[in-house]
């Protein structure tokens, strides 16, 4: 699962309804607003295992637009070969990379640029044999209709930082940033039993994990790969509660099913929630294990924390960049209905 290394390419779709939410809320994010700005690379020219630096400013009507999520994928062949994500800062900055570690010379790849999980324009990539990793910049316009739900902060759907409203539900939980590419389950069970005052390395759950070709069983993958793909993977919720319980803690698995009340019954308990997004939306497709047991797998999945929810969404701290954030509810349960609402409550045993 994704670090900031990663493209966070969020698909921002409304569900049809939330039983047991406030009204108003469903509404939330529904409409567009124009954003642009530029976009730099390094070089468009590189040697193959070159780490390219890319530069993401953006604006909303001629002013910085902060707190937006900037990503790139670079894709060669149809397939996403790199990909880096971020937040734009207070000046509508955000600075990336990619690198060409995957490439041959005489390979060719295109550099999308997304903005608010919107493609925002992109450039051409030719990789040579004596190219340097910055000699050859160029430059491209970028634009693009995001989602927009009242303010810059929101306009893909969570802020970095939503303000705390009346009649917030908040378990309290920490922050923390993953140690490895692929490692947001670990790393939030870390957050989770932080909540108690308990800390626990992420790296103690590889072996009581174990591996898997199926995540419901194991982890799937190399926890050091790229995150996007299906083959470096990770972990689903029935596989990670049974280890809960060399610590003294107990994960309790659910599946919301598009009920939002399955999480906000759980906060309401106190009890930090880890949540499965497909950040992608649904681009998941089944595979089989030599049994014939199906397990869904879906690119673009994410695990962060819920801790704490009020009537316009949800408050999560994410492992990924080490800090906490804030979806909308049509955006939240559009994204967590990829995996049907999977969850896994973390409380004392």
């Amino acid at each position: 699962m994704p670090r900031p290394i990663v493209v966070l390419a969020l698909l921002v779709a409304l569900v049809p309804s939330l039983t047991g939410v406030a009204p108003g809320q469903a509404a939330l994010a529904a409409d567009l607003t124009h954003v642009s700005g530029w976009a730099t690379l390094g070089s468009v020219t590189p040697a193959p295992g070159c780490w390219i630096a890319a530069s993401i400013e953006v604006q909303q009507e001629g002013s910085a637009a902060p707190d937006v999520s900037v990503g790139v994928n670079l894709v060669h062949g149809g397939e996403i070969v790199a990909a880096d994500w971020g937040m734009t800062d207070g000046d509508g900055l955000a600075f990336l990379g990619v690198d060409t570690s995957w490439a041959a010379v005489g390979h060719e790849a295109w550099l999308d640029i997304l903005v608010g999980g919107e493609y925002a324009g992109g450039l051409p990539l030719s990789i040579t044999e004596s190219g340097g990793c910055a000699d050859n910049p160029d430059m491209v316009e970028i634009g693009a209709e995001v989602p927009f739900a009242g303010s810059t902060e929101m306009a893909l759907g969570w802020s970095a930082a939503a303000p705390v409203s009346e009649g917030t539900v908040d378990v309290g939980v920490p922050t923390y940033v993953q140690q490895r590419n692929l490692s947001c389950e670990y790393a939030a069970l870390v957050i989770a039993m932080g909540a108690y005052g308990t800390w626990v390395s992420e790296y103690e759950f590889d072996g009581r994990v174990g591996w898997s070709e199926n995540p419901h069983w194991g982890y799937r993958g190399d926890i050091t790969g790229w995150w996007g793909n299906t083959d470096d993977y990770g972990v689903y919720a029935s596989a990670l509660a049974p280890a809960l319980t060399d610590f003294g803690f107990y994960g309790e698995e659910f599946y919301a099913q598009g009920n939002p009340t399955a999480l906000t019954a759980r906060l309401d308990a106190g009890t930090p929630v880890l949540v499965w997004l497909g950040l992608w939306g649904d681009t998941g497709f089944y595979e089989y294990t030599s049994d014939g047991t199906p397990f869904k797998l879906v690119p673009g999945l994410h695990v962060v924390v819920a801790h704490g929810y009020d009537s316009g969404g949800v408050y999560v701290s994410d492992p990924a960049t080490g800090g906490k954030h804030y979806y909308d509810w049509s955006t939240f349960m559009s994204f967590w209905n990829v995996m049907d609402g999977m969850g896994l409550a973390v409380g004392p045993a």
